[in-house]
């Protein structure tokens, strides 16, 4: 799992027997759109950053004080060794009109990074989100643009299967992240039991390092983007989505729960499975034959409760929905999960 930049600036400093300083300096705006300034001071250093929240204002100040330290000819990892950029950092925080992508915006850095702002938006976490979790594509439509040339207003609705969120704003990309932000926090807010192993930080880089992949492949270069070894952020992206293990299929229908195997293993790994199942169509050892079908499958076998001699559970993870099966013993129960694969793999394939 990513580190986050707090983390990794504490270790580094930890190493040099320094320990960093966070403050919150201002609180700015109403109270249900209220600004956070945090500053960082280490190493002879220090920096601020403003966001929506004093969470991520404190990740902000801790990523670009890393980005002063990289300057400074300290070693600092992956993804966090990049250059400050100084066009993005104004003396004070930009105002709607100079930005209008952070008006009022989700989250705004006082032009301290160095990610661009699609990648730092409530539109990529939407899309991340979506992603991860199988909600489908989220879809953005533009419903009016009213007013004069020089004060024109835009609303953009956002939906997501039965869930939509519409904002206006004097800009398009402004209307576009406020309707992502909304509906994004009320995503999060509802299913906060279900995404909890959903991490903002490594969203966000995996939306920076697609998005770069991206903008190389249509210029059809061969050299990777400025600051960025592509190959190597593809690399570390493919390892993130590895460790990140399995997610729950949050857009899976109720009505094709009995389809969940068929739909979410692929082929070649059903088509071993199918194999195993054939081999041990004979097999006495029922546990065995189980484990054997299983790991073609590229699943594998948790034992539940026993209750002495009455009752026996056991699961087989990852699965879209959850498949658990009991039996009078473990025996009993590996037969009636080699049942129910027998029957999705062959009789359904037939």
């Amino acid at each position: 799992m990513m580190k986050t930049a707090v983390t990794v600036l504490q270790e580094m400093m930890l190493k040099l027997g320094l320990v960093p300083e966070y403050e919150c300096v201002s609180q700015s705006g109403p109270h249900h759109q209220a600004m956070f300034e945090y500053r960082c001071t280490v190493y002879g250093c220090d920096a601020s950053a403003v966001a929506r929240s004093k969470k991520e204002a404190k990740q902000e100040a801790a990523r670009y004080m890393l980005q002063k330290l990289f300057a400074r000819g300290l070693s600092v990892p992956a993804p966090y060794a990049t250059m400050p950029s100084e066009q993005e950092r104004p003396s004070s925080p930009p105002s709607p009109n100079n930005n209008p992508a952070l008006e009022p915006g989700p989250s705004a850095v006082t032009g301290r990074s160095t990610l661009p702002l699609d990648t730092r938006s409530y539109v990529a976490l939407l899309k991340e989100l979506s992603e991860q979790y199988h909600l489908g594509e989220p879809q953005y439509e533009l419903v009016s643009d009213t007013g004069p040339a020089h004060h024109r207003h835009f609303t953009i609705r956002v939906s997501l299967g039965l869930h939509s969120r519409q904002c206006t704003s004097t800009t398009k990309k402004a209307a576009r992240q406020l309707a992502a932000e909304q509906l994004y926090t009320y995503l999060r807010d509802n299913l906060s039991r279900l995404t909890g192993d959903f991490v903002e930080e490594e969203a966000l880089a995996r939306a920076l390092e697609k998005s770069l992949k991206k903008k190389d492949a249509a210029a059809g270069s061969e050299t990777p983007s400025k600051g960025c070894n592509i190959d190597t952020a593809m690399n570390r992206f493919t390892e993130l989505h590895e460790m990140a293990g399995h997610c729950l299929d949050l857009g899976q229908r109720i009505s094709q729960y009995h389809n969940g195997l068929m739909m979410h293993i692929e082929e070649s790994k059903r088509l071993s499975g199918q194999e195993a199942l054939k081999a041990n169509v004979s097999a006495e050892d029922t546990e065995r034959a189980l484990e054997s079908v299983c790991s073609a499958l590229g699943l594998r076998v948790e034992r539940g409760v026993s209750c002495g001699k009455s009752l026996s559970v056991l699961r087989l993870v990852p699965t879209a929905p959850p498949l658990a099966f009991a039996g009078g013993d473990d025996k009993g129960a590996a037969t009636a999960a080699l049942r129910y694969l027998r029957r999705n793999l062959i009789t359904q394939s037939v």
